[in-house]
């Protein structure tokens, strides 16, 4: 990944993506913005105690650096599950309630998701000029949310997996990201065999939120050299984004999103 800075925003891009000129991304950070304390200062979620003004104001300057209006910065209500939604048209009253994962061919609008540790994902079929942003915590993973999310692209695009550049953000790693049980299990029932996965280590497991992803990409034919995992963990680099674990659930949330230029 790369660091860029947007006025007072330090955002980030993927290597990969950024060299498609058909297209814009970003990957925000927690600072810049007009938040405070904990959420301080580029939180993007309205459900963290946050101010409905401050979120609106965060998400205005998002805007302004995508080069999108402000309603077309488009988020859904992620709760955790595998729900793929395509965004077909601007409708302000479909607000994708219980869905973590966007896809849409429209020009113009910033589809985007929201982390803190979970692992945001950007997809771009350069072919069919399609775009995906996904969110996949432990739940949406092992939900195989982004093999879906590739589904839905085939099925409304036409997109050929060879097609697709992908890139894996920033995220708890898996030197960090000690689950338990309840984990595993779902994983194994999701992969079978998940030894690249996980590693244990005095007694604690850990799981690779990382490796599970590029897994479903590999499973689902895309080419390896166009996936990238930034490599970035939440969790010891908290000054930059923002940690859910670190902060004990007090944290606000960044964003990934990914937009098709208007031509």
């Amino acid at each position: 990944m790369i660091s860029i800075q947007f006025d007072k925003l330090q955002l980030w891009q993927f290597s990969n993506l950024s060299k498609c000129n058909e297209i814009n991304h970003f990957i925000s950070g927690r600072n810049g913005g007009c938040s405070t304390g904990e959420l301080g200062g580029l939180n993007l979620s309205f459900k963290v105690n946050d101010t409905e003004l401050n979120v609106l104001q965060n998400r205005k300057l998002l805007s302004k650096v995508m080069n999108v209006a402000e309603n077309h910065l488009v988020f859904p209500e992620q709760t955790h599950s595998d729900k793929v939604a395509v965004l077909k048209n601007l409708n302000s009253d479909d607000f994708f309630s219980n869905t973590d994962a966007l896809v849409t061919n429209l020009k113009g609008v910033c589809i985007a998701v929201m982390s803190a540790d979970c692992v945001p994902i950007l997809l771009f079929d350069k072919t069919n000029m399609a775009i995906g942003a996904i969110h996949a915590g432990w739940r949406g993973t092992v939900s195989k949310i982004l093999e879906k999310t590739v589904e839905a692209m085939e099925k409304e695009f036409g997109t050929k997996p060879s097609d697709l550049i992908a890139g894996i953000g920033p995220s708890i790693s898996p030197g960090i990201y000690e689950v338990g049980q309840e984990v595993i299990d779902a994983a194994e029932n999701a992969f079978g065999n998940i030894t690249s996965m996980v590693n244990k280590i005095e007694g604690k497991t850990f799981f690779n939120l990382w490796e599970a992803n590029r897994f479903q990409l590999i499973s689902k034919e895309l080419n390896p050299d166009n996936i990238e995992v930034a490599g970035i963990c939440t969790y010891q680099n908290a000054d930059k984004f923002f940690s859910a674990r670190k902060s004990k659930n007090k944290a606000g949330r960044f964003g990934a999103g990914i937009v098709i230029n208007p031509r």
